[in-house]
Formats: C-alpha cells, structure tokens, sequence
C-alpha cells in the first residue's frame, strides 16, 4: 500500500513537470493606443525623471490602428510613456500644453468626451462627416464625404446598393468587420489618466481654428519636459 502511494506521487510530479507551460496572454488595451516596444520607435522622444518618453504629431487624424479618422477641430499629438521596469509612471494629462509656431499662448487639451461632443455636432458631421472611408494605403480614413455619383438623397445619379444575392455554392461567406463610430473611437484612444507599471499611449486632442497648412512648428510640454513635434 505504501508503495503504491509513492508511485502515484511519482508519477504525479512527472505528468506536471513534463506538462506544457500554459502560454503568456497579450496584454489587450482596452483605453488608449497600443504602445510601439520603446520611445525610440517614435518620431519625437523625451524624458522626464527617469522616464522616457515619445510623441507623434499626428496633425488631425486619429484612429485605431485599422480605421483612422479626421477632426479639423483639433491638433492631436500621440503621446506613450515607459517608466523603468518595477516603477510606475502617474500620467497626467492636464497637465500637457501644446505651443503652435513659438506664441506665448498654450493651446491646452481638451476632454475626450468634449472632443467626441463636438464630433457630434450635426453641423460638423454635415462639413467634413466621421463615418465615411476612403482607403488610404490599406487604412481606412473617415471623411464623411458621399461616394462619387451620389446626391446622397437617393435622385438622379445616386449610387445604389447591389441588391442582395446567395453566396456562390463552394465559396465560404466572409462577414464584414463592424466599423465603429469616430468619436467612441476619439474617447477609447485618448491617453489614460493615472499611475502605471506598463507602457502607456493615447491621444490628446487640442482645440485648433487654424489651418494645418499655417503650423510651422509645434512643442509638446509636459511638467519639465519639451519635445518638438514638428
């Protein structure tokens, strides 16, 4: 009886050593961007206190990595964070500002849920549109705009949706990716407030009337920290 105990813990210890390491899960980002491996992979980079730092201007386009999307309203800047490994890093974003071509005056970010609100005006969506695409490079970029040859009313030259057909026997059906709505799109990707042991990314939206074309220099600032953007 004693020896049939050992061989059962034997034989235990055996089938758990020899047994799979169960895989690591990716780290799945539910508010802000995902992180690039360091701030070195970023056009701009910085540090402040021991932590690093990298910044993308990304002028008015945002979006999630598949569907990218524009808001005239605004200058918005990517900005990750890296603290050193078994630190944290308190992220505040109240407390960046953005100096447009050298002026005294800081341009300070605005609210994702103000920014999405904006986005939501009618008058907007009616001028530039969020749900549109057009592909760019694989990338598909909001604009709003009606495909060529529609009045978007449904008259003369409107361009109509084929009429539904069953799919070709021995071709499987492919279902199309649900797009999401540019401004739930602007709130989960904008820069997450807080202390964090992990890189961390989003976007920050500054409210610009200007036009793009007038920026000639941009500077990021962030406590201590400059990085020049542009």
């Amino acid at each position: 009886m004693r020896y049939l105990l050992i061989l059962a813990v034997v034989t235990a210890a055996c089938a758990q050593y020899n047994s799979p390491i169960p895989a690591a899960r990716p780290t799945v980002y539910t508010q802000g961007t995902q992180p690039k491996a360091s701030a070195s992979e970023y056009p701009t980079q910085g540090r402040l206190g021991g932590v690093d730092m990298g910044a993308d201007y990304m002028v008015h386009s945002f979006g999630n990595g598949e569907q990218m999307y524009i808001a005239e309203n605004f200058l918005i800047v990517e900005v990750a964070f890296f603290p050193p490994k078994g630190e944290s890093v308190l992220v505040e974003s109240s407390m960046f500002s953005l100096r447009v071509n050298g002026k005294k005056e800081l341009l300070l970010p605005a609210a994702p849920t103000m920014a999405a609100s904006v986005m939501r005006q009618p008058q907007w969506q009616s001028q530039r549109g969020v749900m549109g695409g057009i592909d760019m490079g694989g990338i598909g970029v909001g604009t709003g705009y009606p495909p060529p040859g529609s009045t978007g009313q449904g008259g003369p030259g409107q361009r109509l949706p084929a009429p539904p057909r069953a799919p070709d026997p021995g071709y499987p059906e492919t279902s199309k990716k649900e797009v999401e709505r540019a401004e739930d799109v602007l709130i989960r990707t904008a820069l997450l407030d807080g202390p964090s042991k992990q890189p961390v990314s989003g976007f920050l939206y500054f409210p610009y009337k200007g036009k793009a074309s007038g920026v000639k220099s941009v500077e990021l600032l962030y406590h201590d920290a400059v990085l020049k953007v542009k």
